[in-house]
């Protein structure tokens, strides 16, 4: 007789008498990666948990925009139930406020300001994203880009080679330029060596990488781009040039920028693998835009700043066209999109100057209570309407930036008019 079994209700292996197994979370740890709690751990290994402020909470969090029982956890086979206990703040997933979901390992929750990680506990546990949202000229809040974040700002912190991967237009020469501003040597010279296959010529001359190269860079960074495309003689020259700074224990900082991950480049006899273990001392992959879309908001507003437009906010729909594009070029594409078609006609903002809150003569004829409501009417108009704007129109993203109530923010805008 065959029967699937379970270790009760809630959670524990699933299995087969035919010795099948399927693959079930039997406990998980619970990191915090932002907020007054950070780095706080809980390892969750069955039943439920309750979250908030109160002392009698199971997860105990200090953030004062968590209610007291803020949300229950429940660690099922599949992952782990999170429950909303009504919080005054909400819970939230991504941009999403939520009453009960299941999520899997590797997945983020927002607890008000404080953000949780649910990480499998039997496998190596990741390092801690980053608190910040951007890094150099990069921008994201998603976890995808704070947990690279992180990994930059470690690397940046060092002197050991770095190499980034990923698709293209998904940052690597911003990466690579900000990891040289921010690290120990921004005083120095990046020089970029392009080593692709069209132009490859330009640091390739006999069997040595063009000794101005390594020259110029001396104290600095030098930046190998499209390696993984260079021909194998182009590779011998780099592993000369590297083997040169080693010996001559000239400083210099090496930075390497590839489409594909060098491991799986070396597997298929594309890469040296002297230069993989010269070169790859930490690896960083770029990821792709589809895969951190809560971050296109904040992205586009960082590129029409760049374009010289920092007044210029998108519309909600004008978002919702860019997010239904494929964007296979990723940021780069977005940009170029945004250039093309979105800046064709530069739009002002909406909000008149009058309302902006400022005393005028005939106010303050007024009696001082009466002036006072006016002018907070007026604040309370022109900041709802451009924290809404900033946040293209998602009231959720907006509440969580000024840090108060969804529901409140929402009566602000209804009141005023500006939704």
């Amino acid at each position: 007789m065959s029967e699937t079994s379970r270790m009760g209700p809630e959670t524990g292996i699933l299995g087969t008498d035919g010795g099948s197994r399927v693959a079930v979370v039997t406990r998980v740890l619970l990191r915090v990666t932002t907020g007054p709690d950070r780095g706080l751990e809980r390892l969750f290994e069955g039943g439920t948990l309750s979250v908030g402020s109160s002392p009698e909470a199971d997860v105990v969090l200090t953030d004062t925009t968590v209610s007291r029982y803020h949300a229950e956890l429940a660690l099922l086979a599949g992952g782990v139930r999170v429950k909303d206990l009504k919080s005054t703040n909400g819970t939230f997933v991504g941009d999403s406020r939520i009453e009960s979901v299941v999520l899997p390992p590797g997945s983020e929750v927002r607890f008000g300001r404080t953000r949780i990680e649910i990480l499998a506990a039997d496998a190596p546990v990741p390092e801690a994203p980053s608190e910040a949202t951007r890094f150099g000229r990069m921008v994201g809040a998603s976890p995808e880009m704070r947990r690279v974040f992180g990994q930059l700002e470690r690397a940046a912190a060092g002197a050991a080679p770095v190499w980034l991967y990923g698709e293209p237009g998904t940052g690597k020469s911003l990466a690579a330029s900000a990891l040289h501003e921010m690290g120990a040597r921004p005083t120095h010279p990046e020089v970029v060596a392009r080593t692709g296959p069209l132009i490859e010529i330009d640091i390739h001359q006999g069997d040595v990488v063009a000794p101005h190269v390594v020259e110029v860079a001396r104290g600095g960074t030098i930046v190998l781009d499209g390696l993984d495309e260079a021909s194998l003689a182009t590779q011998e020259s780099v592993g000369a040039a590297v083997g040169r700074a080693e010996r001559e224990r000239l400083d210099v900082r090496w930075i390497t920028a590839s489409r594909r991950d060098p491991r799986g480049l070396v597997e298929a006899g594309l890469l040296r693998r002297d230069l993989f273990f010269h070169l790859a001392g930490v690896r960083i992959e770029m990821p792709p835009l589809r895969e951190r879309l809560e971050d296109l908001p904040r992205l586009v507003d960082a590129i029409v700043t760049d374009l010289g437009y920092p007044e210029v906010r998108l519309t909600p729909a004008e978002l919702g066209q860019l997010r239904a594009q494929p964007l296979e070029g990723n940021v780069r594409e977005l940009r170029r999109l945004i250039e093309e078609t979105l800046l064709r006609t530069v739009r002002r903002p909406s909000l008149r100057t009058e309302d902006e809150p400022t005393v005028t003569e005939d106010m303050s004829r007024l009696p001082f209570k009466e002036a006072k409501e006016r002018l907070l009417d007026a604040f309370e108009k022109s900041y709802v309407a451009q924290l809404l704007d900033r946040a293209g129109g998602n009231v959720s993203r907006a509440a969580d930036e000024a840090g108060i109530d969804r529901n409140h923010l929402a009566r602000l805008a209804k009141k005023h008019g500006v939704r």
